[in-house]
């Protein structure tokens, strides 16, 4: 009989550590990404991993953007300019150009797309003073980001959603009295996994304690007869 507590104490430890350990969950979320510019911070309506659930155990983001370039010309005078024919602007991007995705201490790069607003002339347009007159190209494309986290998992724990830093190089020029400059629109879809060990239930608990309990009463059993 004692044999038999033993034996089905052990097991219930056993099964107990076993659900504890190789019972890992996956949870998925998708979501889109905030109208923001390149350089700017992108919101996503991701959320971040609810610590209630377990601990975090590895991360997969996968952020899927649309980008959109855009030239300006601004005007650095004391008097309002006029943006006449003869005058240009234009942004564009190349894979030369890297891009930096950030999120904590993790950090990706990826390949900018290669697309341009093309060359924008003016047609009479008054810039006041200080101001800038942006024009939208019309030309997008896809520049996609699918990354593992590192090891900075406590950033991704909390409350609220994920957001993400961006950088990135352009090449800008123009003609005329302003100074040129340029950017990318951003909008897209994003993702993200996470890998996490999950709280254990109370019915594991539960196994795990009658295992742990009979087996320290067949120890203090054991104890009294070689006492006795």
């Amino acid at each position: 009989m004692k044999r038999a507590v033993t034996v089905y104490a052990f097991i219930a430890i056993v099964l107990s550590m076993t659900s504890l350990t190789a019972n890992g969950q996956i949870l998925t979320y998708n979501g889109t990404i905030s109208p923001s510019t390149l350089g700017s911070s992108v919101t996503t309506t991701l959320p971040m991993f609810n610590s209630a659930l377990g601990t975090l155990t590895g991360v997969q983001v996968t952020l899927d953007f649309t980008v959109t370039p855009y030239a300006e010309a601004f005007n650095v005078s004391f008097a309002p300019q006029i943006f006449t024919p003869s005058d240009l602007i234009s942004c564009s991007y190349d894979p030369s150009d890297i891009w930096t995705i950030s999120y904590g201490s993790d950090s990706w790069t990826l390949a900018a797309p290669t697309v341009t607003t093309g060359t924008i002339y003016g047609s009479g347009q008054v810039v006041p003073s200080f101001t800038g007159l942006q024009l939208v190209g019309s030309t997008s494309a896809p520049a996609d980001l699918t990354a593992a986290s590192g090891l900075d998992f406590a950033a991704y724990t909390g409350a609220g959603n994920l957001v993400f830093g961006t950088t990135g190089p352009g090449l800008y020029s123009e003609t005329g009295p302003f100074s040129g400059g340029g950017g990318g629109d951003l909008t897209g879809t994003a993702s993200v996994t996470y890998d996490y060990a999950p709280v254990p239930e109370p019915g594991t608990f539960a196994l795990m304690v009658c295992g742990l309990t009979g087996l320290l009463v067949m120890r203090r059993r054991s104890a009294m007869k070689s006492a006795g």
